[in-house]
């Protein structure tokens, strides 16, 4: 199970020892000016500034199309509670709809039980000695001549 290894040591050359604060802060001769230590070697540009106008116009677009949608979305929610608003006062309107034909079927029902036929005539019997009559009414017929001279009478 166990293979033997033998391990054989490695010579390592020792590395010369730098202090890091030397080199960070340029204390080891480091040539300030690489082109002439290296030539072809190309320097870059020197840090200008430059007002880069399409960023301007970049930002202000991107400002104006983050009002665009400000504003819309403000329309929009706007709209929706209008709209809440609109559908309460419906249906608000169609509950006082419901009892208002609900309260008219009440009345309309109360006003036939109150003018039915058995009703009106049990009340005239009792509170009014009313009665039905035996016999049957007869009809005639007045001439018109006659009743003139009854109305002469009744006015004289």
């Amino acid at each position: 199970m166990g293979k033997n290894f033998q391990h054989t040591p490695i010579n390592v050359v020792e590395m010369p020892k730098f202090n890091d604060r030397q080199i960070y802060n340029n204390a080891i001769g480091i040539s300030s000016d690489p082109q002439n230590s290296n030539p072809g070697y190309a320097l870059p540009r020197q840090n200008v500034r430059r007002v880069n106008t399409k960023k301007r116009a970049k930002t202000s677009n991107v400002v104006g199309i983050l009002f665009l949608v400000a504003t819309a979305a403000l329309l929009y929610v706007g709209n929706v509670i209008a709209v809440n608003n609109l559908a309460k006062e419906v249906n608000d309107l169609n509950t006082r709809h419901n009892q208002i034909v609900s309260t008219n079927e009440v009345i309309k029902a109360e006003i036939n039980r109150k003018a039915s036929l058995e009703r009106i005539s049990l009340m005239a019997q009792e509170k009014l000695g009313m009665t039905n009559p035996k016999e049957a009414p007869v009809w005639f017929e007045v001439d018109a001549e006659k009743a003139a001279e009854v109305q002469e009478l009744v006015r004289h």
